[in-house]
């Protein structure tokens, strides 16, 4: 680790960087449509009754894949494997399973659209400098703690005035946000420890085990694995399609590529950065026709950019030397 710390490295470190992130970003945002075309091509074969279920049953497939295809990818995953990869792959597993698991059981209700999905998990850019100042002491410069208001008023707003109460998927996104914002400052302590792309192996392996677990204990999980629907579920092209989507550019590239670059940059900065997400997935659920563009969704595009300048540009100041 350089002796530089995040906030002393060089700008086109820091450029690269969000570069990088915001590429992630790209990738994260398409999965929202994937994710719910995808649990809604399993909802048809198995029906709609089970989505705890059928949502840890698409994830148990997708970390499947990614887990095989990372040490033909990212040969150096392998190679660089050590017990404080493995201690920290483990720990990291922890909240990045739990995180997808509420999120797709939020995705798999009929009344949460992709784009919702996003903006809600957009929330954990409230939830990382809470939680980064409480367990790792460090209070976020000015310019992210402006950041963070705008982000959360952008995301909030995106889609028009809040209004109405929350369903239980709407819920259970929130919930993903928060656990995701734990897995953001734990990946900044984890990757400074040991290999990144060795944890994001063992990330994958154990997210593998716990989505599996997740199925079997689900209510009706056990009869996912039957014969005839499994069969149908396993031949159905649009399954499939997503599936392969996720696990390639969506989990073992994006999360790769997270895991280099995100210790490059604070927590804090890295959750604002993230804000991007929905934004790239409102785009791309335009484009396939299953959202409109209208003004609050500029507006809350604009407020999204405004917190990453924010954060890139309002850093505090050093402190003056003092006088002899």
């Amino acid at each position: 680790m350089s002796a530089l710390t995040t906030t002393q490295q060089h700008p086109r470190t820091r450029l690269i960087a969000t570069s990088a992130l915001l590429l992630v970003c790209i990738f994260w945002g398409a999965t929202f449509l994937w994710m719910k075309e995808g649990t809604d091509a399993l909802q048809s074969i198995y029906g709609d009754h089970r989505p705890a279920a059928v949502g840890a049953f698409f994830l148990f497939w997708r970390f499947a894949i990614a887990a095989v295809l990372m040490p033909v990818l990212v040969p150096r995953s392998v190679r660089r494997l050590d017990r404080h990869a493995i201690k920290w792959g483990f720990l990291l597993s922890l909240p990045f399973s739990l995180g997808f698991l509420l999120q797709i059981f939020g995705l798999a209700q009929a009344d949460v659209l992709p784009s919702q999905s996003a903006f809600l998990t957009s929330l954990y850019v409230v939830a990382t400098p809470l939680i980064s100042a409480l367990v790792l002491r460090r209070v976020p410069a000015r310019g992210v703690l402006v950041g963070v208001l705008l982000a959360t008023i952008g995301a909030a707003f995106m889609k028009g005035v809040p209004h109405g109460g929350l369903s239980l998927g709407a819920w259970a996104t929130i919930g993903c946000a928060v656990v995701f914002g734990a897995h953001i400052v734990m990946t900044d302590v984890g990757t400074k420890r040991a290999d990144p792309l060795a944890i994001t192996l063992v990330m994958f392996v154990c997210a593998t085990a716990f989505c599996g677990a997740a199925v079997l204990l689900a209510p009706g999980g056990i009869a996912l694995f039957d014969a005839s629907p499994l069969a149908a579920a396993l031949s159905d092209f649009t399954f499939w399609r997503t599936l392969l989507l996720c696990a390639t550019l969506a989990t073992v590239v994006a999360v790769s590529v997270l895991n280099r670059w995100q210790k490059e940059l604070s927590p804090s900065r890295a959750a604002i950065v993230y804000t991007a997400e929905p934004v790239f997935a409102a785009l791309i659920s335009i484009v396939a026709g299953r959202d409109v563009l209208d003004g609050w969704l500029v507006f809350g595009a604009a407020m999204i950019l405004a917190a990453n300048l924010s954060a890139e540009f309002l850093r505090r100041r050093p402190a003056p030397a003092e006088k002899k």
